[in-house]
């Protein structure tokens, strides 16, 4: 296994096999550019004391498994907001963007009926710890699958996960977003919330799956430690686009929720 997403060469950032997707071989997993959007974001904001609250990304289009260069701009710094927007390029093509909306870690006294639920998922005990793909949850019921962040990311499930829609899972991902640079429980959490349309993937017919062209994280408090929790849930319109809403916990309990916007697609067939 290789031991990043990605290695950076100069201003460039050159994914690894571990990166790619369950699509195409050609492609890489919506995942890894996600994580690799907010550890720049992260990295550009890390004397401000401010606290990212929404990233959203748009795969504008296939992601390849190409060299990457990145852009980043200020869209807004304020004392107690800051907006950030950064694209992925490869060779000069936007094919990545995302907007990341930082605020002000400030105190405040919630009263009871205003906190977040305090649940969360029951903990991942001696449940074995696989891939994705080993358990199915890449729509061809654990057949073959090309390498990617899928089989690189560990997975301990609850329930689910048999492309009808839903699945409940811990996850963790043993190797940084970018070689030799440290991955936050922050960035870790970016990197695995495109996995909310994996674990409850609708399979449609045998050969049609569902994919999605973009996500929304909103993180209402920064995760600790080494597994996520993701409780997803997917549902699709007869038009052939759909929604997967995802809830996000640490040990501790909820930490956030994704939005992904999917459509129907044939599965890959290998070749």
């Amino acid at each position: 296994m290789d031991q990043s997403l990605f290695v950076r060469q100069g201003e460039t950032y050159v994914p690894t096999a571990s990166a790619g997707g369950p699509w195409s071989p050609s492609h890489l997993h919506g995942g890894s550019p996600t994580g690799l959007l907010a550890l720049l974001m992260e990295q550009a904001t890390a004397d401000t004391g401010l606290r990212l609250s929404r990233l959203t990304v748009d795969l504008l289009r296939p992601v390849p498994a190409a060299p990457l260069t990145a852009e980043l701009a200020v869209v807004r710094a304020g004392r107690r907001l800051r907006v950030l927007q950064a694209s992925l390029l490869a060779d000069g093509v936007e094919v990545c963007r995302a907007s990341g909306l930082f605020l002000e870690q400030a105190g405040a006294e919630v009263p009871d009926f205003g906190r977040f639920e305090t649940g969360g998922l029951e903990p991942r005990g001696d449940r074995p710890v696989m891939t994705l793909a080993e358990v199915g949850g890449d729509g061809k019921g654990g057949g073959w699958t090309p390498r990617g962040l899928h089989t690189t990311a560990r997975i301990c499930v609850l329930d689910g996960v048999g492309g009808q829609g839903q699945g409940r899972v811990w996850m963790s991902l043993p190797v940084p977003v970018v070689a030799g640079e440290p991955c936050s429980p922050l960035v870790r959490a970016a990197t695995l919330s495109d996995f909310g349309n994996g674990i409850a993937q609708l399979r449609l017919a045998p050969d049609v799956g569902s994919i999605n062209s973009d996500l929304s994280l909103y993180l209402h408090r920064d995760p600790r430690g080494d597994w996520l929790g993701l409780d997803a849930r997917a549902r699709m319109q007869d038009n052939g686009t759909g929604l997967v809403d995802t809830t996000l916990y640490d040990e501790d309990g909820p930490v956030g929720r994704v939005l992904q916007a999917t459509l129907a697609m044939p599965l890959y067939a290998g070749g």
